[in-house]
């Protein structure tokens, strides 16, 4: 039986099983314990996976583990950070499992409660270092987290919170946080707008797509005619800013190279507001606006004078 295709099943029974796992439930690390399917195959296929890593092939299942870890985690909170160092740091926990994995196999054991637990304390371990504000969120009382997670809503639906109109946008766009499915970037496009989008996951790839953490974006001076942000830069930029965690500093120069990526009477559109931001824009360079959005917020349009 070709083994590669059932590693792969058996990593999604493994987040399926653990996607609403507390790591830090009962105040000690979690241990995860593989699914029946996944200890079958390591107990069964032995020879197999040792050839898969003297083909070279684990590199790419450390890869593939870091990146579905990665959709997990957001997918649970949006605002946890798994890009960059972070995204470094997940990927070693993943490398030091599988070769913890090919170890024990070429030593012929099959000790699965102890990888089972040192891979738990080491993911616990990441998250502290990473996201600490996970274990104040979920505490240690309930074995299930606590979800915060931000849907993906219809073009229509971003355009009216946004305040934008089709037949006046100015382009080039760029929506930042377009979402898995883009579906904003395709329906603007469809409309004939060259419009643009990054994620930090994208569902289905294209040309005008990229799949990068905001922070990392490099941005040009004078490129856009409208940029878009709907609940997410700014969203997590007031979560941070709330916080006053070292990562609020980053979304403030981001924002910042945001304002200067607009060209001359380009505008960026957000929800919700940044007063913390606004309030110092100088008024000769930014003409900002305000429209309500419901009864819990409002969105901002600041457009680029000079």
């Amino acid at each position: 039986m070709p083994v590669f295709p059932e590693i792969i099943k058996s990593i999604a029974s493994q987040h399926e099983q653990h996607k609403d796992l507390n790591l830090f439930y009962g105040g000690k690390s979690a241990a995860l314990a593989w699914t029946p399917y996944t200890r079958f195959l390591l107990a069964t296929y032995p020879r197999e996976i040792l050839q898969l890593n003297a083909d070279g092939l684990t590199a790419g299942l450390v890869n593939y583990l870091t990146t579905q870890a990665q959709l997990t985690f957001c997918a649970t909170n949006q605002y946890m950070n798994v890009s960059g160092a972070a995204g470094e740091s997940l990927k070693a926990v993943y490398s030091a499992l599988m070769e913890d994995i090919v170890t024990q196999l070429q030593n012929k054991q099959t000790n699965f409660d102890g990888l089972e637990q040192l891979h738990g304390q080491r993911l616990t371990q990441w998250l502290l270092r990473t996201n600490a504000f996970v274990r104040e969120i979920n505490g240690t009382l309930e074995p299930q987290v606590k979800r915060v997670v931000c849907a993906e809503y219809s073009p229509a639906t971003q355009l009216s919170v946004l305040h934008l109109d089709v037949l006046s946008m100015k382009g080039p766009v760029l929506d930042i946080g377009c979402g898995q499915q883009a579906l904003l970037v395709r329906y603007l496009r469809q409309q004939g707008i060259e419009a643009y989008g990054i994620d930090r996951f994208i569902e289905q790839p294209a040309p005008y797509l990229q799949s990068v953490d905001w922070l990392e974006y490099a941005t040009i001076p004078n490129r856009w005619g409208t940029i878009i942000s709907n609940l997410s830069f700014s969203n997590h930029f007031l979560h941070h800013h709330q916080r006053s965690d070292s990562a609020y500093m980053g979304y403030a120069r981001k924002f910042m190279e945001i304002l200067r990526s607009l060209q001359t009477g380009g505008s960026y559109h957000y929800a919700p507001a940044l007063p913390m931001m606004e309030a110092y824009l100088p008024s000769a360079q930014y003409a900002i606006t305000h429209h309500k959005v419901g009864d819990h917020f409002r969105n901002t349009v600041i457009t680029r004078k000079e």
